[in-house]
């Protein structure tokens, strides 16, 4: 995996479009260039969306389209694409075995070969998965995704000032600049996807992420214009991760990572990994020794000694021997007497004919 490195301005840029969920857009009409905003669209409009998807597929039914399961099940009785079924398992395990080479490939010499035989890989597994993918065009479900794609693109377009680029969905369906409509889909659809867990990672240790979200910690003030209960997909990921790295740096300072460890992604997840292990280690061998006192299993059938707690009912009553009161503190011999043994009576009579 190849580290992200951005530099201030666009680590600025990327951080502001995810605080305030605004990304200005280039897209391409027949007029020319043109710029807009895209920002992830509310709750309300995904339920809205949801709406779109349930009416298109009841649409897509009446007008009797196969269902998904209908094109699995044709393609299950006639072989269809098994030979590409089959190349695609392979490749993938290639790409794993790949990935697992690159984990341990520290040599930035010998790491990009290994990143260009993944490359192909999964080029050649998205050409695969493409040509299955193709029957199943026609089919209710893609109708409804279209559909409901197409409402979310609507509901997350804006102009510059600030108001919905168009005022209704029909009015954007209506649209008569394909060109236009096309490339604002297509940029939509890579802009809904979010901003990459490498680069939400970026922010999350970057200083000038770490600022904002070090005062929203001790001062309880917002990170973002919107509630919780809104919150974009890259917000929620920007904070999951600002939480671990926080994690992280309040870490005692023998068991926290170096720096550069903690700015190499895989790195840091394998010291964590491991880090975590060891504690689990430590803890259960912990149990283990907290139940037997610290010397291995004890059994009350072999040793002659009584242990009184403080929350044994004899506890109060026990008499000690001269012995454990002279006792140094540091020191484990200690004699210790039931109260209702012949020995403890024995040395009360004494006692008493001393006095006598």
């Amino acid at each position: 995996m190849v580290q992200v490195e951005l530099s201030y301005q666009e680590v600025e840029e990327l951080l502001e479009s995810v605080i305030n969920n605004k990304k200005l857009v280039q897209t391409f009409s027949k007029q020319g260039e043109t710029f807009l905003i895209f920002s992830h669209p509310s709750a309300q409009d995904i339920l809205s969306s949801r709406y779109v998807r349930k009416r298109a597929l009841i649409e897509a039914a009446k007008e009797e389209l196969p269902s998904r399961d209908d094109i699995e099940a044709l393609i299950e009785e006639r072989g269809i694409g098994q030979g590409d079924k089959q190349e695609i398992y392979e490749l993938e395990g290639k790409i794993k075995a790949q990935q697992r080479l690159l984990n341990i490939t520290k040599i930035e010499g010998r790491r990009k070969p290994i990143e260009e035989t993944i490359e192909r890989y999964e080029k050649r597994r998205a050409e695969l998965v493409a040509k299955s993918e193709h029957l199943f065009i026609l089919t209710q479900e893609f109708r409804a995704d279209e559909e409901s794609l197409l409402y979310l693109a609507w509901a997350a377009t804006h102009k510059i000032t600030g108001e919905k680029y168009w005022p209704s969905f029909e009015s954007f369906e209506a649209e008569t600049d394909l060109i236009f409509r096309e490339s604002l889909i297509g940029r939509f659809a890579h802009f809904n996807r979010g901003v990459s867990v490498e680069h939400i990672r970026y922010l999350s240790r970057h200083v000038l992420w770490r600022i904002r979200y070090s005062a929203a910690l001790k001062i309880g003030g917002s990170l973002f214009p919107q509630g919780l209960h809104d919150l974009t997909p890259d917000q929620q990921s920007l904070l999951y991760w600002s939480n671990y790295y926080q994690s992280i740096y309040e870490m005692l300072p023998d068991d926290q990572p170096d720096d550069d460890i903690i700015n190499d992604d895989e790195a840091l997840d394998v010291y964590m990994e491991s880090y975590f292990k060891q504690r689990e280690q430590e803890r259960s061998g912990g149990r283990v020794k907290r139940r037997s006192g610290g010397k291995g299993k004890l059994s009350s059938n072999t040793s002659d000694e009584v242990i009184v707690t403080t929350n044994h009912p004899d506890y109060l009553r026990t008499v000690y021997s001269d012995k454990r009161a002279k006792v140094a503190e540091d020191q484990s011999d200690v004699e210790v007497i039931a109260p209702n043994s012949r020995r403890a009576r024995n040395r009360r009579a004494a006692k008493r004919n001393r006095r006598s």
